[in-house]
C-alpha cells in the first residue's frame, strides 16, 4: 500500500463506522421550517434557546461567523416508541406528523439583550436553572437542536431550561481535525455565553458531549485564567464521552483547579468512536474511555475533584457513544441528590438498580 494512503486509513475507518451507524439520511436545514399549525396537536413542545457562532445562511453549515447569533425554537417531541433506540430521532419529511416526528412549530430571531434574560427566566425545577448543551464532532446545527429537545423531553419535569451552544462543526465524518480547530476557535463565544447566563445568579449545568466536552473544558480553563470565579462558582459540569486526550485533561485541570462540585465524566471503555479518535491521535488515551475499575483512575479522580462514572451497562448505540441519552431523567434527579452522591472518585452505573456503585 502506498505510504501516502496509509495515514488516511483511520479516517476511512471513522467514516465507514459512522455511516454504518446511521439509520437514515441525515437531515438538511429544511427540517427547521416551522409548522405553527401543528402546535395545537403537538403531544409535547420544548422551547430551545440556541446560541451559535455558525454562519446561519443557506444550510446552517460549518462556516464560522464573526459574532454569535441567537434564536429560539419550539419543537414538538413525539412519544418514543417502545422498540426504538434511545438515540433515534424521527425527522420531519414533506408531510410531518407530530404523533411520530419531531417538528419545529415556531422559531424567532433574538439579540443578546433579549436572549439572555429570556433563557434565564425559563428555569426548570432542577437545582440547575439552565442546562447548556455543547454538541460533539460531526454534528449539524439541526441535529444538535433536535437532540437537545429529545434530551430535555427525556429528562421530564426535573429538567433545567434547555439552551444550545452550537459551534461550527462541518458535520462530515472525515473532517475530524477541521472540527477540532472549529472547537478551539469557539472558546471565546462559549465563555461569553456562560458569563451572560450566570450573570443573574442562576446556576448553569454545562453539558459537553464528545468534542463538545473538549470545548467545554477549554472554556473553563479560559474562565479561570480570566479570574472569572463568579462564573465558575455557578457551574455544574458534566462531560459525556469526552473526546479529550487524558494527558491534556490533566493539564487543563491543573489550571482550572477545584470547582464547588466535582466535574462529572461519563465514560465507557468500549466506546468505538473514542477508540477511533485515539487511533487518529497516535493511540493516545481518551478521557471518555477510562475504566472506572482502575485504582489509578479512581485515585486520580479523587485527587482532582472529578467524579468518573462508567456507564458501560447502559444500552448502547452502534458506536457506544450516545449512551448518555438514556440517563437524562436519572441525571436530572441526581443533581438534586444528597451531597454524598457527588463525591469525587470512580463509580460504576448499575443498570438494574439505576444507581452508582463502587467498582
Amino acid at each position: 500500500m502506498s505510504p501516502i494512503l496509509r495515514p488516511l486509513l483511520p479516517l476511512v475507518a471513522v467514516a465507514a463506522l459512522l455511516l454504518a451507524a446511521a439509520c437514515s439520511v441525515r437531515p438538511g436545514a429544511e427540517v427547521l421550517t416551522p409548522h405553527p399549525d401543528m402546535a395545537d396537536t403537538a403531544p409535547q413542545v420544548v422551547r430551545i434557546y440556541a446560541a451559535t457562532n455558525r454562519a446561519l445562511a443557506g444550510d446552517f453549515g460549518a462556516v464560522p461567523a464573526l459574532a454569535t447569533s441567537y434564536r429560539y425554537y419550539d419543537i414538538s417531541v413525539p412519544p418514543r416508541p417502545a422498540n426504538a433506540r434511545a438515540d433515534s430521532i424521527a425527522y420531519p419529511g414533506d408531510r410531518p406528523d407530530p404523533a411520530h416526528d419531531f417538528v419545529v412549530t415556531g422559531t424567532g430571531v433574538m439579540d443578546r439583550a433579549t436572549f439572555l434574560p429570556a433563557a434565564r427566566k425559563a428555569r426548570g425545577r432542577s437545582r440547575d436553572d439552565i442546562a447548556l448543551y455543547v454538541h460533539g464532532y460531526n454534528t449539524r446545527f439541526q441535529e444538535a437542536l433536535f437532540r437537545l429537545a429529545q434530551i430535555s423531553a427525556e429528562a421530564g419535569p426535573a429538567a433545567a431550561a434547555p439552551v444550545l451552544f452550537s459551534w461550527p462543526s462541518r458535520g462530515r465524518p472525515l473532517d475530524y481535525e477541521a472540527d477540532r480547530q472549529s472547537a478551539l476557535l469557539s472558546r471565546s463565544a462559549l465563555t461569553d455565553l456562560l458569563g451572560g447566563l450566570t450573570a443573574g445568579g442562576q446556576r448553569v449545568l454545562l453539558f459537553g458531549h464528545s468534542m463538545g466536552g473538549f470545548l467545554s473544558v477549554e472554556a473553563l480553563r479560559d474562565l479561570r485564567l480570566a479570574h472569572r470565579d463568579d462564573v465558575l462558582s455557578r457551574l455544574d459540569v458534566v462531560l459525556a464521552a469526552p473526546d479529550i486526550d487524558v494527558f491534556v485533561f490533566a493539564k487543563q485541570i491543573e489550571v482550572i483547579g477545584p470547582l464547588p462540585q466535582p466535574i462529572v465524566v461519563l465514560t465507557a471503555p468500549d466506546d468505538r468512536a473514542l477508540a477511533l479518535s485515539s487511533r487518529i491521535s497516535g493511540n493516545r488515551p481518551r478521557l471518555g474511555a477510562l475504566p472506572a475499575a482502575s485504582p489509578l483512575v479512581a485515585e486520580a479522580a479523587r485527587r482532582n475533584n472529578v467524579q468518573i462514572i462508567d456507564i458501560s451497562e447502559v444500552e448502547a448505540d452502534p458506536l457506544g457513544h450516545l449512551r448518555y441519552i438514556r440517563l437524562a431523567e436519572l441525571y436530572a434527579r441526581q443533581r438534586n441528590a444528597p451531597p454524598e452522591l457527588h463525591m469525587p472518585g470512580a463509580y460504576l452505573f448499575d443498570a438494574l438498580s439505576r444507581s452508582l456503585v463502587l467498582p
